[in-house]
């Protein structure tokens, strides 16, 4: 079949036909039609749109191309996702997982024993998404949200992940509101953004002329970025906000700025921030304060 490829990725466009490593995905009229396989790699992967190195590889969408996806996203520049996003400190908790891609952060927390809830947007590929857990023989949960609305109980979760570098999740009326409310006391939320002052904001800013002599690749985020202080300021509700930046390529840099610490410059300039924050317990004496006001209200 000919077509393009990224890294050990084989992509092409259309729907992926019968294959000895698994038939095509079923669909189902509301659903929505398979995504881009060049564009969902690159979205996970945190590469530009326009990234596309042809080597060979897997058929799309086939248990060996998750593999190949999940392999590349943590290697290298992605390492960092593991700590940001604890895949391995929550076994046996519950979390509830948005703006999910195609699913390979849901994928680590399944790996670690944690009960997964995946809360599918209108953006969200369900068909997908299954094919992709089926292949490690852990379930998750996968659950429609609307805007605004958590269908959960308050204080199911112990944990919230939010993906919004593409999806805007976490801009929509209410959502912050409500992933306060299905936290338990005490749960946590962590969360990916497009950081505003990144490597291609300050190359913008300090080289004017670039375009005579560089043009930097397009940014690896499509969704609204954000500052450090915005995000604090958005997740209120929560305490003890912890910011950081994390990811940057040096392919992304002039050429005079590769030589200096990768480490040090995704730090300063990096291009997602990584937000960590806590519902107080204290929210558990309040909910216990309001329910026996609840139930007098209900009674009379």
């Amino acid at each position: 079949m000919d077509g393009t490829s990224l890294g050990t990725l084989r992509l092409y466009d259309g729907p992926p036909a019968d294959t000895a490593e698994g038939p095509a995905l079923p669909t189902h009229p509301d659903t929505p039609p398979l995504p881009d396989p060049r564009l969902l790699a690159t979205r996970e992967l945190l590469r530009p749109p326009t990234f596309g190195r042809a080597v060979g590889g897997s058929e799309p969408f086939s248990p060996a191309w998750f593999d190949d996806l999940e392999h590349r996203r943590y290697s290298r520049h992605g390492a960092w996702l593991h700590s940001a996003l604890e895949f391995a400190r929550h076994p046996g908790e519950s979390v509830l997982a948005l703006g999910v891609g195609a699913g390979s952060d849901a994928a680590q927390y399944l790996r670690h024993e944690t009960r997964v809830t995946v809360g599918l947007t209108a953006d969200d590929h369900p068909d997908l998404l299954r094919r992709n857990f089926d292949r490690l023989g852990h379930p998750a949960r996968l659950v429609p949200v609307h805007d605004g609305s958590l269908p959960f109980p308050d204080g199911e979760f112990d944990v919230v992940a939010v993906n919004a570098l593409h999806q805007p999740v976490a801009e929509r009326a209410g959502l912050v509101g409500e992933l306060y409310r299905v936290l338990k006391p005490g749960g946590k939320v962590l969360g990916l953004f497009p950081a505003r002052y990144d490597a291609g904001y300050w190359q913008d800013v300090l080289l004017p002329l670039q375009r005579l002599y560089w043009r930097r690749p397009p940014d690896p985020t499509s969704a609204r970025k954000f500052t450090g202080r915005e995000l604090c300021d958005l997740f209120a509700p929560f305490a003890e906000h912890r910011v950081s930046k994390r990811h940057l390529r040096r392919s992304e840099l002039p050429h005079f700025l590769r030589p200096l610490p990768l480490s040090v410059l995704e730090r300063l300039i990096g291009r997602v921030l990584v937000l960590k924050a806590f519902k107080p317990l204290s929210a558990a004496r309040g909910a216990g304060e309001v329910a026996p006001a609840r139930a007098a209200a209900l009674a009379a």
